[in-house]
């Protein structure tokens, strides 16, 4: 018999405590680590490898929404949604992750949840379908409000990075690379993608590969055929296309 290989990720002691009580009664599944927080979860995900991922969805640094989002489709197993908050584990549901469980749920609950996990690890349902669906549903789902941080590798970890951190953006083909005052991070996604996430009181398009943050701006110097040339407060620069000109002149506070 395969025995799937199971992470949990909750910011409540009790309630990891009551998954692995769980588990310990289905022999298919064994535990094979459990994490406090968003964070922590990615970085066990990324050591440990696990089949099945039963995750909180509120937990202290990053989101259950944002783990899944920071891990893609190449690292992210088979999840089981555990949540408090059944507008955010319905949605999940309707894009195909394995199950949710809706707290407090019951023995009875879980081993369903269980079940249907089996089936997915099993082949039961294309994975490659499930998780596009469901990284495809959560890339809608902040389009309501900007985004207000990412998730990038340092090192062999992944960290939070705050978008008002982030002076520049530039294009590079698939990547976006992001830079700060501490330094440079590369994530795997289109610079449109990206913009359409970003606050658009704080981040403006100046070039055809470049988004720079308003606040990082110290000066914009005139150069050639109606191009600008805007130094930023890092010492460095970025050129004003004229396509965007009248767009940044407006969000900066002139007219244009």
């Amino acid at each position: 018999m395969t025995r799937f290989r199971v992470l949990v990720a909750d910011d409540e002691a009790p309630a990891r405590a009551k998954v692995k009580r769980l588990l310990a009664d289905d022999a298919r599944f064994v535990l094979e680590g459990e994490a406090s927080d968003g964070t922590e979860t990615l970085n066990r995900v990324a050591a440990l490898r696990p089949d099945l991922l039963v995750l909180d969805v509120q937990m202290p640094g990053l989101t259950g929404f944002e783990v899944l989002e920071a891990l893609g489709p190449e690292q992210c197993p088979a999840v089981i949604f555990s949540t408090a908050y059944d507008a955010f584990a319905v949605a999940a549901f309707e894009a195909q992750a394995v199950d949710y469980l809706l707290k407090p749920y019951d023995a009875e609950r879980f081993a369903r949840a269980l079940e249907r996990a089996y089936t997915v690890l099993q082949g039961g349902l294309p994975e490659t379908a499930r998780l596009q669906a469901l990284l495809a549903d959560l890339g809608r789902a902040p389009s309501s409000r900007p985004l207000e941080r990412l998730v990038v590798k340092a090192g062999e970890a992944w960290v939070p990075l705050r978008l008002t951190d982030v002076w520049r953006l530039s294009s590079e083909d698939k990547y976006v690379r992001l830079h700060t005052a501490q330094g440079e991070h590369l994530v795997r996604q289109t610079l449109r993608s990206l913009e359409e996430r970003l606050d658009p009181t704080r981040f403006v398009r100046v070039h055809r590969g470049d988004i720079v943050n308003l606040d990082a701006v110290a000066r914009l110097e005139p150069w050639t055929h109606g191009d600008g040339i805007l130094v930023l407060k890092d010492g460095s620069s970025v050129v004003l296309s004229r396509t965007w000109r009248e767009a940044f002149l407006q969000r900066w506070g002139l007219e244009g």
